[in-house]
């Protein structure tokens, strides 16, 4: 098989590169963002949220001061790349103008306009395999700032609504020290029916609950899974054990409320002087998937695993 590219207007996001091998198609969007918004089997429906209707917006004064305009920045959906720590409204850059993209082989490379104001140029290649779903995503940050940044890269895919995820706790012997970390932001109930923790396996079910929940943690194993629509998207990652990572050691965080579920995977933290980068890179993959599991039943989520991953 081989890689087919072209140009779409999609929805309400402008011009999109769709990338299509004929198992499975991505778009992504080069008039904003940039955003992977679209990643789905052939005939299935895409895996990723398309925000027309512009659900998640952070229309702020604070925005408009820090970065001297009046645009307001966008979600958008589908996968993005930012820096952490997290913080307001330094991440919130608004990014609604075009971006400048090459095509090489199998690979497109979108380097969206300078985060001047906070002193980033960021990066983002995407490969599609030629005879499978499988897709590399390569992140880069550059410092462009006449200073040191500590950051990592943050990359986070906001998926569409009504899956569940799955994602594993850390097995590491490690004797009388922890080898799990669960990190809890301060607007999130633990109790929530949505939420579901066992020795092996963590789940998170999107809903139209009317309340914000997120949570971090070590995943060590490099995998997590997100089932909906008749498919199975899976990203694979690196986690170094002698790195520092953000939010007390995450590399792995998840988000939710009634509008999405955002898969959120971290580098680790470094120092960059200018002129420095930070790389870090996932590997998805899809398949077909009519499997079904019990989200509070670890004996059931390790029967799905062990069948489906």
């Amino acid at each position: 098989m081989s890689i087919k590219f072209s140009e779409e207007s999609y929805k309400n996001f402008g011009k999109c590169i769709v990338m299509d091998n004929g198992l499975c198609t991505l778009k992504i969007t080069v008039d904003v963002g940039p955003r992977v918004i679209y990643y789905a089997l052939n005939g299935k429906e895409n895996m990723l949220k398309e925000d027309i209707n512009r659900d998640t917006v952070r229309d702020s004064e604070d925005i408009h001061k820090f970065f001297g305009t009046e645009e307001n920045w966008y979600i958008y959906g589908g996968h993005r790349l930012w820096t952490s720590p997290e913080g307001w409204p330094e991440s919130y850059t608004p990014d609604n103008s075009p971006v400048p993209y090459e095509i090489s082989g199998n690979t497109i490379t979108l380097t969206p306009e300078p985060r001047t104001r906070v002193g980033e140029q960021h990066v983002m290649t995407v490969t599609l395999d030629e005879n499978s779903t499988l897709v590399t995503i390569g992140h880069k940050v550059i410092n462009i700032s006449d200073r040191e940044l500590t950051l990592a890269p943050w990359c986070l895919t906001v998926a569409d609504k009504g899956g569940v995820e799955i994602i594993p706790q850390c097995k590491k012997k490690t004797g009388l020290l922890s080898n799990r970390r669960l990190v809890i932001w301060e607007y999130t109930d633990i109790r929530d029916e949505r939420f579901f923790v066992s020795d092996d396996y963590i789940t998170l079910r999107q809903t139209d609950k009317n309340r914000s929940f997120k949570v971090g943690m070590n995943n060590e194993d490099g995998w997590c899974a997100y089932l909906n629509k008749g498919q199975l998207f899976r990203k694979l990652f690196d986690f170094d054990e002698n790195a520092e990572y953000p939010d007390y050691g995450c590399n792995y965080e998840t988000f939710t409320d009634p509008f999405i579920m955002e898969i959120e995977t971290l580098g680790a933290l470094r120092t960059l002087k200018p002129g420095e980068s930070s790389d870090y890179e996932e590997r998805w993959d899809l398949r077909a998937c009519d499997d079904t599991f019990d989200p509070c039943n670890n004996e059931d989520i390790e029967r799905f695993v062990k069948k489906n991953l």
